[in-house]
């Protein structure tokens, strides 16, 4: 487990289309947190009672703090909660097609010397298991995260088990944005033409709800 570049274990973030322009303009994805003591504005797509409740939820491990203080990447694309997206919910209705994936690794995550730890389950769970060791990345369950139905109680909690970074996570650690079809992979590249930092977009149909 020395050798970072050996951890080629991807991370995924959801994030909407029109968020992108801040992302690369600050350099980074930022948690929470900072977005809001940075007042930078952006499409919130998910439930916000739930970004609340990760603001006071306490982080034991890494650099302490609260869930809200670290920028959170799902172990698998298609997650649970861009089902909720595409159905719809109190504080977003538009939808899956202009949510974005961002892509980076777990290697690439530690490589850029930030605080991080990860979960065996949904993080807001009380009873979420925080690690900040790599030596319990197998104790993840990796048929959970993978697997498409997860409509069973156990497996949906497991299935959202997170990688956190604290505060952020550098734009350069991007390297890939999956998107829904070429309508958006357009979109994506026309944004991040200006980029110095340039990832690989792609066009990935099985990362959404169709």
């Amino acid at each position: 487990m020395s050798n970072l570049n050996a951890l080629p274990i991807k991370i995924f973030h959801i994030t909407h289309i029109n968020n992108l322009a801040n992302i690369i303009a600050d350099g980074c994805l930022w948690s929470d947190y900072q977005r809001i003591e940075r007042n930078i504005g952006n499409i919130n797509i998910g439930y916000s009672h739930i970004k609340e409740r990760r603001l006071q939820h306490p982080v034991s491990v890494a650099q302490g703090g609260t869930l809200g203080q670290y920028t959170p990447f799902n172990f698998c694309p298609r997650s649970v909660m861009l089902f909720v997206v595409n159905l719809g919910h109190n504080n977003y209705a538009g939808g899956q097609t202009e949510v974005v994936h961002l892509v980076s690794t777990i290697g690439s995550a530690i490589n850029a010397k930030r605080p991080w730890f990860f979960t065996d389950r949904h993080a807001d769970l009380d009873y979420s298991l925080q690690y900040d060791n790599l030596s319990h990345i197998n104790d993840l369950n990796w048929k959970a995260i993978n697997r498409r139905i997860w409509n069973h109680p156990d497996t949906k909690e497991l299935k959202q088990a997170e990688f956190l970074v604290y505060d952020y996570l550098p734009w350069t650690c991007v390297d890939q944005i999956g998107v829904l079809n070429n309508t958006i992979l357009q979109r994506v590249q026309n944004i991040i033409n200006s980029s110095q930092h340039n990832p690989n977009i792609t066009e990935e149909p099985d990362w959404y709800y169709l």
